[in-house]
């Protein structure tokens, strides 16, 4: 249903058995963060420090890591804060060219990776835009290296490196005005999304080091992958209102860098056929994720049973968020409320529970070692 200023959108039901919780210091991590806002991007307008706050980032990691200490969690919710900031930023840029977008955000994020490498290392640049994620980057790179062991800090640039790639990546989708493939979406999206940039903050609010022979297992690499990939496809199915309302709220078409209208044009469909294949793919993703979730064995160390506890927590405590937050909720920062996305939970397994024929995620179907 739509009018001239608002638009809402119904999925179908999404099949997630695993039970979500929050986390009890949400509110002071919400009032820490607005006051770190201000501190490291006091230039900001009012709107865009209200926009920041509306994402609600201590809901997102307070449902992923409920029991984890406030006072380090902070600083995953502070990193979430500045990264949507920036996400939105370059991906609303309008104003500027494709190329000079491009050029800004590949400038900008090299700088960031550095400071987040070595946070006394001198990056500044004479674009003094910058000067709202720097200092702010270099500020969490400070307190994260107080905590974290050299291979976990080599763990969160390597994942930010992936992000930043895989989003310059998507930069030339849309300076091209294409549409990809399916298959390279599907096997990109984890990227895209930041998954790996997300839970390398968790292991280091954990305080220990999970090991490299257990994190890179095939079981676990595909336990993650499939939780990335199906988060990151839950937040296009919640984006979904929101990328129709700004093309039609700025005369052009909906963008092609989301799974249903990937699906919607390549299997040339009806926006609620996309929408339901869309949603029987997360459900499929799911049913797989919880399969492998039970072949890890009692041999797992603490670290890593910390780690799959958050990825546990990660796929409905997203759902959970991103059917909530200002994020989706009010497409352009400035509209509050003129998207609705309604959707529910079942706990009754999909019927087709088989690899779906995208060859680049097949994989995580073989038979897999821990």
């Amino acid at each position: 249903m739509r009018t001239a200023d608002t638009l809402s959108i119904e999925l179908p039901p999404r099949y997630c058995p695993l039970p979500t919780a929050r986390h009890p210091d949400e509110a002071a991590l919400a009032r820490h963060t607005a006051d770190w806002i201000n501190q490291f991007a006091p230039a900001l307008t009012p709107r865009q420090k209200a926009r920041m706050r509306g994402n609600d980032c201590p809901g997102f990691y307070g449902r992923i890591m409920p029991r984890a200490p406030a006072e380090r969690l902070r600083l995953a919710v502070d990193w979430c804060t500045l990264m949507f900031h920036l996400d939105d930023a370059y991906d609303e840029g309008h104003t500027r060219s494709a190329a000079d977008r491009t050029g800004r955000f590949a400038d900008l994020t090299t700088r960031l990776v550095r400071v987040l490498e070595a946070p006394d290392a001198r990056v500044d640049s004479p674009d003094d835009t910058f000067d709202t994620f720097i200092p702010a980057v270099r500020d969490l790179a400070l307190r994260a290296h107080r905590w974290a062991t050299p291979a976990q800090v080599r763990r969160c640039v390597e994942a930010h490196r992936a992000w930043f790639l895989a989003m310059l990546w998507e930069f030339g989708h849309r300076a091209a005005h294409s549409t990809p493939a399916l298959n390279d979406y599907a096997h990109l999206r984890r990227h895209t999304a930041a998954g790996a940039a997300t839970l390398a903050w968790a292991e280091i609010i954990d305080g220990e080091e999970i090991p490299d022979r257990e994190l890179s297992s095939p079981l676990v690499g595909a336990l993650t992958e499939l939780a990335f990939t199906t988060a990151a496809f839950d937040d296009d199915l919640f984006s979904y209102g929101k990328e129709q309302w700004v093309a039609r709220h700025e005369g052009t078409p909906p963008s092609g860098l989301g799974l249903v209208e990937i699906l919607r044009r390549e299997r040339s469909c009806t926006q609620q056929e996309a929408l339901r294949t869309a949603t029987e793919l997360c459900n499929r993703l799911t049913h797989r994720y919880i399969e492998l979730r039970e072949q890890v064995g009692p041999l797992a160390s603490r670290p890593l049973r910390a780690y799959l506890d958050h990825l546990d927590h990660l796929l409905p405590g997203n759902l959970e968020w991103g059917l909530s937050a200002d994020r989706y909720r009010n497409p352009d920062g400035r509209s509050p409320g003129a998207v609705t996305t309604t959707g529910s939970w079942t706990r009754t397994p999909p019927a087709d529970t088989s690899p779906p024929p995208i060859p680049s995620i097949a994989w995580w179907w073989d038979s897999l070692d821990q």
